[in-house]
C-alpha cells in the first residue's frame, strides 16, 4: 500500500521523536535516562502505524507485534531487531516501574538497537528510506517548511553549510509575524513582540552629543555616562528579547544557545543581498545539523500551538485602523 500524506507525516513525527531521544542520550547521567522512554515511545508509535498500515488490531503485549505482522510480510521475513526491542522494553520497564537508571553502555546499546529497528523496518513495512524521511512534513507554516526542505536537500547533497544557512532563514521566518510592527499598532501586537525595533540605535557618543552638556545641568562626563547607560540598556533588551521568545514557547535556553552557536550569522543589505557569516573553518557535522533541524521543527510546532490559542473567538469585534477593539462594560456591580 502506498503511503498517504497522513502516514508520511506520522513517520516524520516518529523520526522526530527518535531524534529527540538521540539528543537526550548525550546528556549526562541520570538525565540521559529519559532517552529510553523517548526511544520506546518512538518504537511504539512506529508499531501502531504499521498495524494500521496492515489493518491489524494492535496486540496488547509489546512483543506480540512481531508475530502479528508475519502474515503481512514477505515469506521468511519478519520485523527486524526483535531481540534489541525486547532489551529496550525491559530497560524501559526497569526505569519507569522500578527506578533503575541505565548506565552509559546500556543507553548506547538501546540507541543502536532502535536505529537498526527504524532503518530496517521502515523499508520493510513502508518501502521508504528512513534517513530520507523529511521532518519538515510536521511543520504547518508553509514558508518555514519550504526552507526546511531546502535545508534537507542541501544536506543530502553534502552541502551542510548551505543547509545551516537555510535553517537560519527558517528560524528567522518563523518569528516574522511576531516581530514588533508599527508603533501605532501595539494594541494587536503578538505576545512575542517583546520590544520595539530600533533600526538605527545611537551609540553612547551620539547620545552624549544630543544631550548638549550644560543645557540639562549635566557636564560632559555625565552626558557620556548617560549615553553609555542608554546604549547598554538598548543592547541588553535586544539580546533578551529573542531569549524571552524562545523560553516563552517552552524551548530550552541551552538548546537555543547551541543553535545560535552552530548556525551562521546573517547580515542583510538594503539591496536584498544577504551574507551568512561564520568562524573561519566552519564545518558543521551531521549531528550538529540534525540538532539544528530538530530545534527549528520543535520551535515551529510550539509556535503553531501558540498561534492556535491566539485565534480570536467568534464574538470578538473587528479592530479599527489603529488596531484597537471597542470595549464595553461586561459586568457592573456596587460593593
Amino acid at each position: 500500500m502506498p503511503l498517504d500524506l497522513n502516514a508520511t507525516r506520522r513517520l516524520a513525527y516518529i523520526r522526530y521523536l527518535h531524534q529527540v531521544a538521540l539528543q537526550q542520550a548525550r546528556l549526562p547521567e541520570p538525565l540521559s535516562s529519559t532517552s529510553i522512554l523517548m526511544l520506546h515511545d518512538a518504537v511504539e508509535s512506529f508499531l501502531l502505524l504499521a498495524a494500521e498500515h496492515f489493518g491489524v488490531t494492535p496486540p496488547r503485549e509489546f512483543e506480540k507485534y512481531w508475530e502479528a505482522f508475519k502474515p503481512h510480510l514477505p515469506a521468511g521475513t519478519g520485523l527486524a531487531s526483535q531481540q534489541g526491542m525486547r532489551r529496550l522494553n525491559k530497560i524501559r520497564v526497569n526505569l519507569k516501574h522500578h527506578g533503575a537508571h541505565p548506565d552509559v553502555s546500556t543507553i548506547e546499546q538501546a540507541v543502536a538497537d532502535t536505529s537498526t529497528f527504524m532503518a530496517a523496518n521502515t523499508q520493510l513495512v513502508f518501502g521508504a528510506d528512513y534517513e530520507s524521511l523529511s521532518m519538515a512534513s510536521v511543520v504547518v507554516q508553509d514558508p518555514v517548511r519550504d526552507l526546511l526542505l531546502k535545508a534537507e536537500s542541501a544536506s543530502g547533497n553534502g552541502d551542510r553549510i548551505l543547509a545551516m544557512a537555510r535553517l537560519t532563514d527558517a528560524f528567522e521566518e518563523l518569528f516574522k509575524q511576531h516581530n514588533p510592527g508599527d508603533r501605532m499598532r501595539r494594541y494587536d501586537a503578538s505576545p512575542l513582540a517583546l520590544m520595539e525595533k530600533v533600526h538605527f540605535p545611537l551609540n553612547a557618543g551620539a547620545i552624549a552629543r544630543l544631550l548638549n552638556p550644560g543645557s540639562h545641568g549635566l557636564n560632559a562626563r555625565d552626558c557620556q555616562t548617560l549615553g553609555e547607560q542608554i546604549e547598554a540598556l538598548t543592547w541588553t533588551v535586544e539580546q533578551l528579547a529573542p531569549v524571552a521568545r524562545v523560553t516563552a514557547l517552552g524551548l530550552s535556553f541551552a538548546a537555543y544557545q547551541r543553535f545560535r552557536l552552530l548556525t551562521p550569522r546573517v547580515l542583510g543589505f538594503m539591496n536584498g543581498r544577504r551574507e551568512y557569516r561564520a568562524p573561519e573553518g566552519y564545518q558543521p557535522s551531521s549531528e550538529e545539523y540534525a540538532f539544528c533541524l530538530q530545534f527549528v521543527v520543535l520551535a515551529a510546532m510550539r509556535l503553531a500551538e501558540l498561534d492556535a490559542s491566539l485565534t480570536a473567538p467568534a464574538w470578538m469585534p473587528d479592530t479599527d485602523h489603529w488596531g484597537r477593539q471597542p470595549w464595553a462594560i461586561a459586568v457592573e456591580e456596587q460593593r
